[in-house]
């Protein structure tokens, strides 16, 4: 006896399949970093030919504009170093936009300015001396 299976029986159970896939996969890769690995730690750009790395380091900078320093001299990165600024908070409280040294650009960019440090600093960004306005 011959079973027919409709092409939406067949969808959904390769969709099933797909996802069970895509969950082993996932929970393999957290138990990889669990154990202590060397080569998982290091990062995605490591991995990749030259001939993606500037690619990769291109669409980096395009989506974080705020981190272009190439302009500063060392100790005005010595300077962003010591303040320990960051271009995201990573607790979202105590952002640039609300701190009382935050400047915004005067051509309406994104990346504003600090009076505490030079270089071009994101909105959503933070440091030691954040200070409420």
């Amino acid at each position: 006896m011959k079973t027919q299976y409709s092409r939406r029986y067949f969808l959904r159970q390769a969709g099933r399949f797909g996802l069970a896939g895509i969950a082993a996969a996932g929970g393999l890769a957290a138990l990889n970093g669990c154990n202590g690995n060397q080569e998982a730690e290091k990062s995605s750009s490591e991995a990749l030919p030259n001939q993606y790395k500037s690619a990769l380091d291109a669409a980096q900078e395009a989506a974080e504009p705020c981190n272009d320093t190439s302009s500063l001299s060392q100790a005005e990165l010595e300077t962003r170093e010591n303040f320990e600024y960051v271009s995201r908070s990573p607790d979202g409280t105590e952002l640039c936009r609300d701190c009382s040294f935050w400047r915004p650009s005067a051509k309406g960019d994104l990346c504003g300015t600090c009076t505490l440090m030079e270089g071009p600093i994101h909105p959503l960004g933070t440091c030691i001396s954040w200070e409420e306005k």
